[in-house]
């Protein structure tokens, strides 16, 4: 896979934030499964989600379905970037995962007391070892990609995630030009701003909802979505994920993106 597809299920808080929390781990493999028999393919989450809990609960819900068809995306603790605690994390999370590789390993954020060339080397390993089958960043810099690519010789790096949304808007400086010329796939989180973003009292964002008889929430999505980024909002419960499934199969004409584009971010405080 060279693109990723435009939605993924988000996994922040099944099975708790950075603790362990196991009271709704039914909840949450009920809400996957229907996400994974409705056609999302890619689920994102990370070793500290849950404190490791909530990568048990992906890999337990995976082990129904053919691994081929399920994107896994991981990433390892911004404390674990020395090389043998990139490994250890990697096999720790494959474990919990219930799989023999990930599809996209991400670096969850930079560490300046560790050298990326040391964190590097060790991503370079898993793909060479086919532990991962490619691996990315998440909340760098355009500096920061850069000296990660030069340490990374043999491989591209596939993506960078980043918190992107109506209201959040730095990433179009340079971080969204940079990935876009050099082909390195975006994923948005926080795509709603953590339902932050006053969507139902803006004018404009409901006269679109009236003309493509689309949500609010699914206007705001595809604003993103419609520039080839792949968003992964935490999918709370399953009325959540079916409100961000009704963000595929269409697009926002060019100048309705370009009007909600050049609208000030004051807008949406």
């Amino acid at each position: 896979m060279t693109k990723l597809p435009p939605l993924g299920m988000g996994t922040w808080g099944m099975g708790g934030k950075f603790e362990r929390d196991e009271s709704n781990i039914k909840k949450s493999i009920a809400i996957l499964k229907y996400g994974l028999d409705s056609g999302i393919k890619l689920i994102d989450v990370a070793e500290i989600y849950g404190a490791g809990l909530t990568e048990s609960i992906v890999g337990q819900t995976i082990k129904e379905y053919l691994r081929s068809d399920i994107y896994l995306v991981s990433k390892v603790w911004k404390t674990n970037l020395r090389y043998n605690d990139v490994l250890r994390s990697c096999e720790q999370s494959l474990a919990r995962l219930g799989t023999n590789y990930i599809d996209l390993y991400l670096i969850h954020w930079p560490n300046e007391e560790v050298p990326l060339q040391e964190t590097m080397e060790a991503m370079e390993y898993l793909l060479q070892k086919g532990l991962v089958r490619n691996v990315g960043v998440s909340n760098f810099s355009v500096a920061l990609m850069q000296q990660a690519q030069t340490f990374l010789p043999n491989h591209k790096l596939f993506a960078d995630q980043i918190e992107y949304n109506l209201s959040q808007r730095s990433a179009e400086q340079d971080i969204i030009p940079y990935c876009v010329k050099n082909r390195i796939n975006i994923m948005a989180y926080r795509p709603l701003a953590k339902g932050k973003i006053p969507l139902l009292n803006n004018e404009i964002i409901n006269n679109l909802a009236k003309k493509y008889n689309k949500t609010p929430v699914q206007i705001a999505l595809n604003w993103i979505t419609s520039q080839n980024i792949t968003i992964i909002p935490k999918t709370s419960n399953i009325e959540h994920l079916k409100e961000n499934m009704g963000v595929l199969g269409w697009k926002l004409g060019e100048d309705d993106i370009k009007m909600l584009t050049q609208l000030p971010q004051s807008t949406w405080v």
